[in-house]
């Protein structure tokens, strides 16, 4: 499994090797922002995980 691989999965979430992959990404600046305040989002709310990691995972092309 590819770091990002595991970073996007959501039995093993974790925010900040997400926001990470968002950093690294050549995503536009608020597209980043978006995404970066969604994880926050799932970072306090586990019930927001799945659909957070599909919203990354859309928007790396992943």
């Amino acid at each position: 499994m590819t770091d990002a691989a595991a970073a996007l999965d959501p039995a093993n979430f974790n925010a900040d090797a997400v926001t990470a992959l968002i950093d690294g990404s050549t995503l536009d600046d608020a597209v980043k922002a978006t995404l970066k305040t969604a994880v926050e989002a799932a970072r306090a709310n586990p019930a927001l995980v799945a659909d957070t990691v599909a919203q990354v995972r859309t928007a790396l092309g992943l």
